[in-house]
């Protein structure tokens, strides 16, 4: 069945040094101003100056260092009176600093669907699995976040394959056939990918960090 392009942002496939059900989730903050809506599966990067342990959603670049992905907040609701759990960061409403959950274990791996043509054709994808671009870095877009469900629309971008490039393609994925994603053999297949360029993970001449 041919793929079709419905992006569900980064989703937790594989712990690293952690299980489920946290991951190895770690928290970070938001800061209450930062009126940038953030959704569960974003890929999220530390606040440019600061090393106090702020964070924001990340935005597509070819060499983005990130701090993790995104997987729900809490925070006092300045409308609702109470603590609010939440599947995503709206951009307002919180009295005081966000709490932030983040995956950021070094080994994590997550399931993401690509980009369209131009990953597909670039690569020469089949499904023949001796011609995927394992080990292919690739960067993100970071698409439309859903206000209803809280799911991020960030997808995969194979197009920016520079060495510090964010992720890195670990494998792909055919199960179960039939699902949207499964077929390789068309556009907009899922994979599964690592960090590559993370706050615990850095690239340089090659991947360094807990492995």
């Amino acid at each position: 069945m041919a793929n079709t392009f419905a992006p569900f942002g980064f989703l937790q496939y594989q712990g690293g040094a952690g299980g489920a059900p946290t991951f190895a989730q770690s928290t970070r903050r938001i800061a209450s101003t930062n009126a940038t809506a953030i959704f569960f599966g974003d890929p999220v990067v530390p606040v440019t100056g600061s090393a106090t342990g702020y964070i924001t959603r990340g935005t597509t670049d070819a060499t983005t260092v990130l701090a993790g992905i995104f997987v729900g907040c809490q925070y006092l609701s300045v409308s609702q009176k109470r603590t609010v759990w939440s599947r995503y960061w709206p951009g307002s409403d919180a009295n005081g600093d966000v709490i932030a959950y983040v995956i950021d274990d070094p080994n994590s791996r997550f399931l993401v669907q690509t980009s369209g043509s131009a990953f597909y054709n670039a690569n020469a994808v089949s499904t023949n699995i001796a011609s995927l671009p394992i080990g292919q870095y690739a960067t993100f877009n970071i698409g439309s976040g859903n206000t209803s469900t809280g799911q991020s629309g960030a997808y995969l971008d194979a197009t920016g394959t520079a060495v510090g490039s964010p992720f890195i393609i670990v494998s792909y994925v055919f199960d179960p056939p039939g699902q949207n994603g499964t077929d390789p053999s068309t556009n907009y297949p899922n994979v599964v990918v690592g960090f590559n360029n993370e706050v615990w993970r850095t690239n340089g001449a090659g991947p360094t960090g807990i492995s």
